[in-house]
């Protein structure tokens, strides 16, 4: 059951095929993804580390990442993928979170890693891609049998923000990696061999889950040269290569379809654009339908049930689109194969067609619970039904559509971000009583950060302290884009601040234009 062995099996159909691809030149054919996965086990287990150890991640794009993350699992460690724009902080609490032995950067991560010495205890080595520690593990003699492993062997430990400010790792399992990797087949869309899948978005996140149903279906992952999201680059790269793929987020897919019809782009070879992690809008849907044809999917997932709730795949979207069927079009769709939802009220009572109340699933594909956290564990999997903490609703057709997030997680450019964590952050300064971070609808990016903050007194930049030590203590990504200072915040009569209140305000304000 260990998920390394889709590779050998796909090298026995695809050998001297195209496997992983830097920009338009070959990286490695399926044989040579083999042996290179086997010899960096092998180097590995001379290291010392063997089944169950974590090994980290902390690479921007690049098609080392292939190779290096299923030599771990060809030993039986587990995978720990780390978002590399994240703050050097939220690193070094993800590393000592997980008890990481071992972490690979690249050159766009070394610096941060540097900056952590000494201060992350159990962590043996770092290694970066290109350094003669690298080049060992490439060379060394191979690992020719491959660890096994149950379908509830720990494999993935994907670390999502918490709403208690710290990253919780939901623990995904080789099973869960096989649900997932299969319905992407069953429910997003068909993959031939050496078709495409190149890697817009993060390989620690989305993108880097669907290199298993690539590569088990003699696929081909092209990672661009810059190792990041560029409109030119992806267009670019586009007629070199065959029925393309890729997973985005709203935000991106935005500016692909601007970029496309302002520079009268051929997009003959797109296949599948893929899409997830926040709204699309129904103008945006249709603007880029008309521009690029019936290329579109539509996911809907969270880190505990990765990739895999609902899905509104290739096919059906291409019927809703020629159908103009906005329903469909504005909903998140059907249940992956095998999967299960309810909607249920805050006491558990499972609704009827039509309510709206919090989303459950049952999977799969669903994780096995949080790393070394049985509270939150015991909070999120009831009975074996994941509490998603979104709200929604299934029409009489099955479809389901999401209304809000009973969690106040805010989705910007299909990263989530959790109010407490910049809230906790805020709340340093002196001068701060209160804060209260909530997520505002943005054409551009979803939804956008904003924060009110109540005061002691009124201080000539202000303002731009707030944004410094929020840049000091988190991702660039997740600070306010604007601070709203005032003498103290609305509550309730049990002192809880208001948020929907502060949240009307600025959607009538918005509306008046001011």
């Amino acid at each position: 059951m260990n998920i390394a062995a889709i590779l050998p099996r796909s090298a026995n159909f695809y050998g001297a095929a195209s496997a992983v691809a830097h920009g338009l030149d070959v990286h490695l054919t399926y044989d040579g993804l083999l042996d290179q996965v086997r010899r960096i086990a092998g180097g590995l287990k001379r290291m010392g580390l063997r089944k169950g150890d974590r090994i980290a991640f902390v690479m921007t794009n690049d098609p080392h990442y292939v190779a290096l993350k299923f030599a771990a699992w060809w030993i039986g460690a587990v995978v720990v993928p780390i978002n590399a724009k994240l703050h050097r902080k939220e690193v070094a609490h993800i590393l000592a979170d997980s008890g990481a032995a071992l972490v690979f950067v690249n050159h766009d991560t070394a610096a941060v890693l540097t900056q952590l010495d000494g201060e992350v205890t159990g962590l043996h080595h770092i290694i970066a891609v290109g350094s003669a520690e690298h080049d060992a593990l490439r060379t060394a003699p191979p690992s020719q049998s491959l660890e096994t492993a149950d379908a509830q062997d720990l494999a993935w430990l994907f670390y999502t923000s918490g709403t208690t400010g710290f990253p919780k790792g939901a623990m995904i399992s080789h099973g869960n990696l096989y649900a997932m990797a299969q319905g992407y087949l069953s429910d997003v869309d068909s993959i031939a061999p050496q078709a495409t899948l190149i890697h817009l978005a993060p390989m620690s996140h989305g993108s880097g889950f669907y290199t298993l149903p690539f590569l088990a279906m003699g696929g081909v992952l092209v990672v661009p040269q810059s190792g990041s999201f560029d409109e030119a680059e992806f267009f670019d790269l586009l007629p070199h290569w065959q029925e393309v793929s890729a997973f985005v987020a709203p935000t991106m897919m935005r500016r692909l379809t601007d970029h496309a019809i302002a520079r009268k782009v051929d997009a003959r070879h797109l296949r599948c654009m893929i899409y997830g992690g926040g709204p699309l809008y129904l103008a945006d849907l249709q603007k880029a339908g008309d521009h690029f044809g019936p290329v579109f999917a539509q996911i809907y997932g969270q880190g505990e049930c990765p990739m895999t709730i609902t899905s509104l795949s290739r096919e059906r979207f291409t019927a809703a689109l020629a159908g103009h069927d906005e329903t469909s079009l504005q909903s998140v769709g059907m249940p992956f194969l095998g999967t299960e939802l309810q909607i249920r009220d805050a006491d558990g009572k499972v609704l009827s067609a039509g309510a709206t109340g919090e989303i459950s699933v049952r999977s799969p594909a669903c994780f096995l619970g949080y790393w070394h956290n049985e509270t939150g564990t015991r909070a999120a999997l009831q009975d074996g039904w994941l509490l998603t903490g979104d709200l929604g609703r299934i029409d009489a057709a099955g479809r389901l559509h999401l209304v809000g997030r009973s969690k106040e997680t805010i989705i910007s450019a299909g990263s989530n971000i959790y109010p407490v964590e910049i809230e906790n952050v805020l709340l340093q300064h002196p001068l701060v009583i209160e804060a209260a971070v909530l997520g505002v609808p943005d054409a551009e990016w979803g939804e956008s950060v904003a924060a009110f903050v109540a005061i002691e007194q009124e201080t000539l930049g202000l303002e731009a302290e707030l944004d410094a030590l929020c840049l000091a203590n988190i991702a660039r990504f997740k600070r306010p884009r604007r601070y709203y200072l005032r003498p103290s915040l609305p509550k309730n009569a049990y002192g809880k601040i208001l948020k929907r209140e502060l949240l009307h305000e600025l959607l009538e304000a918005a509306k008046a234009g001011r």
